[in-house]
């Protein structure tokens, strides 16, 4: 324990020196008063040591299987292109490490089977940090509150311009595409706001010449007339939107993927029932690093506390609505979400 008796920071470490590390996890763990970045580890061990003295890392590793045998490590991110999100969190499973998978945590719900017989006390999650922000969280509170009533339909979009030819989204077989780049936040923002699976996925994919979906558009319905409708793409201009329409009030989230971090983040409440006129509330929330927030969270789950945790279950259930989000683009027909 430390000094003021608050349990000793979780020791992390971090599989791939890519710009997810780099740019997002480790200033966060660097952040958190739960946390702290102990190794890093990439295929080529000068790249690992670079960014290790570039962000007061105290250990690097040339090989990830080196990293995973370090006893001082408690918990994994796995922070590599998405194909090898599976492979590389079920051995950091294997090794007794807690893992948290950057997302999407498998190309296919079927994949996630490599982890069926893991030590069930090990701590496994996909890397959604939005839901970790406190205004998601106030968000789902106000709405499970039942104030405005039932949730009706929820709208999404999220997109940015793809400008480098050599992304690993740009890479079919590495798991490219906006689907699983940017389609599962929308699909796991549906889940989260209306607090239950969807039945089933209608889904439209412009493919480009690589095979990647560069424009996709969804329905995912949650049966009894309520739907989530979203778009996301990798060739069009920066844009994050989340509105939710209940029964009496219509709710938005401006930047809701992406919030600021200089500024306050905000909940427009709308309950006018007149196209013509407005009333409206709105809630603000501190400026804050949703990636700070998310691994604070998970350490702290680690260490026993209660705190947001979203498990393999999640995992698997937005993979399933994934799953038939591609399978509708290939048959044109709605599809049938596994396990609804």
């Amino acid at each position: 324990m430390s000094p003021t008796n608050e349990p000793d920071p979780v020791r992390w470490g971090i599989l791939g020196a890519g710009r997810i590390a780099e740019g997002a996890v480790l200033p966060a763990l660097g952040k958190s008063p739960a946390a702290r970045a102990h190794a890093i580890a990439a295929r080529d061990r000068d790249r690992a040591v670079a960014m290790a003295g570039r962000c007061s890392v105290e250990k690097a590793y040339g090989s990830y299987d080196a990293l995973l045998a370090d006893p001082a490590v408690e918990v994994v991110y796995v922070a590599l292109p998405n194909h090898l999100h599976v492979e590389y969190a079920r051995k950091a499973a294997k090794a007794g490490k807690h893992v948290l998978v950057e997302k999407p945590v498998a190309l296919t719900r079927a994949e996630l089977v490599a982890f069926d017989g893991v030590d069930p006390r090990l701590r496994i999650a996909e890397a959604f940090m939005v839901r970790h922000q406190p205004r998601w969280q106030a968000l789902r509170a106000r709405l499970a509150g039942g104030e405005h009533g039932e949730v009706c339909t929820v709208s999404s979009l999220l997109s940015f311009m793809m400008t480098r030819e050599d992304d690993f989204r740009t890479r079919p077989e590495w798991g490219g595409g906006a689907i699983y780049d940017l389609g599962c936040y929308t699909a796991m923002a549906a889940r989260f706001v209306f607090g239950r699976e969807p039945l089933r996925a209608l889904a439209e994919c412009h493919r480009d010449a690589r095979g990647i979906d560069m424009f996709s558009s969804v329905i995912l319905d949650f049966g009894r007339g309520r739907h989530a409708v979203f778009a996301v793409s990798l060739a069009q201009a920066s844009a994050q939107s989340l509105q939710v329409v209940c029964e009496r009030a219509c709710i938005d989230l401006p930047k809701a993927y992406v919030p600021s971090r200089t500024e306050p983040n905000l909940i427009h409440i709308d309950l006018s029932q007149d196209h013509a006129k407005s009333d409206l509330t709105t809630l603000e929330f501190a400026p804050l690093d949703q990636y700070e927030a998310e691994v604070t969270n998970f350490s702290r789950a680690v260490r026993g506390e209660t705190v947001p945790f979203y498990g393999l279950d999640d995992a698997r259930a937005n993979m399933a609505a994934v799953d038939a989000i591609f399978e509708s683009a290939r048959t044109g027909a709605w599809a049938a979400v596994e396990g609804a």
